[in-house]
């Protein structure tokens, strides 16, 4: 039965992990075909398409947060790990609780602050799209809460593997 949580637990990360990039890669790719669109648009036709900047904008920002939790996953994200290495033991596992202690508070006052943005927002109107500006906003408690799950599924994982050796 343990056996099995476990394998539910990594394949739930890995479905995390491959939703997360194939999310940010499509909307890279949305990203991309706006810019150009936007460039052909104004410089070749001499006729600008307003809401290309906007759509620009809003899909880097959704990227941005859908695409955290894959590369948390493949150890994308920037850090200085060149000296807790070299700590004894009882220094490395006391910094790194407090690394995962931080990154779960910092996380936990992103989807909490980011959720109140949200809430206050549905009746204000993006200026060219003229969507809500809720769905703009949503990226971050949604990418938030998406990266604290993986970034809490990941931590088991590896405290288990640590565990079992």
């Amino acid at each position: 039965m343990e056996r099995r949580g476990w394998e539910t637990l990594e394949s739930l990360s890995r479905i995390i992990e491959r939703t997360s990039a194939l999310l940010a890669g499509s909307l890279l790719i949305i990203n991309i075909m706006d810019i150009v669109m936007g460039i052909v648009f104004r410089y070749l036709l001499k006729n600008s398409v307003i809401w290309t900047e906007e759509v620009a904008r809003y899909s880097l920002v959704w990227l941005v947060m859908l695409g955290a939790a894959g590369a948390l996953t493949r150890g994308d994200h920037m850090a200085i790990d060149f000296l807790v290495p070299k700590f004894p033991g009882w220094l490395k596992k006391t910094s790194v609780f407090l690394r995962l202690t931080i990154q779960v508070i910092v996380l936990f006052v992103l989807i909490w602050y980011g959720a109140q943005n949200v809430r206050g927002t549905w009746h204000m109107k993006t200026m060219a799209l003229g969507i809500p500006k809720a769905i703009v906003l949503m990226a971050v408690p949604l990418g938030m809460s998406i990266l604290l799950v993986q970034l809490l599924l990941l931590e088991f994982m590896k405290t288990r593997k640590d565990e079992n050796r």
